[in-house]
């Protein structure tokens, strides 16, 4: 039998900035099977895209839209990647939303 968790954060950030953590996964024994994590900035009634990390598409990928919006490929196990990149998500979003902004700022996005 498959469960499956959602959990999503707001967050406040300087500038009237807001963020949005997105956290899905499916766990069938005992195992994590699937998941997703998304960033997302949201203004002026919109949400804009800055990281994501998932397992669709048949593989395990993560996007830095602010570096590029082609997934990047990841060896990794899913049960270990998901703990990681939660964690490397809790600690970098302010960061990366930040890097975001320059990056539409300067045009590349």
């Amino acid at each position: 039998m498959e469960q499956e968790f959602h959990i999503t954060e707001i967050k406040d950030l300087p500038e009237d900035d807001v963020a949005r953590l997105d956290f899905r996964w499916v766990i069938k024994r005992g195992k994590i099977t699937d998941f997703a994590i998304n960033v997302n900035l949201l203004e002026n009634e919109k949400s804009a895209d800055v990281y994501r990390v998932d397992t669709k598409h048949e593989y395990l990928h993560e996007q830095k839209f602010w570096i590029s919006p082609k997934p990047k490929a990841l060896d990794m196990d899913y049960n270990v990647a998901f703990v990681e990149k939660k964690k490397e998500v809790f600690e970098n979003y302010e960061r990366w939303i930040k890097l975001f902004k320059e990056a539409r700022k300067r045009g590349e996005i």
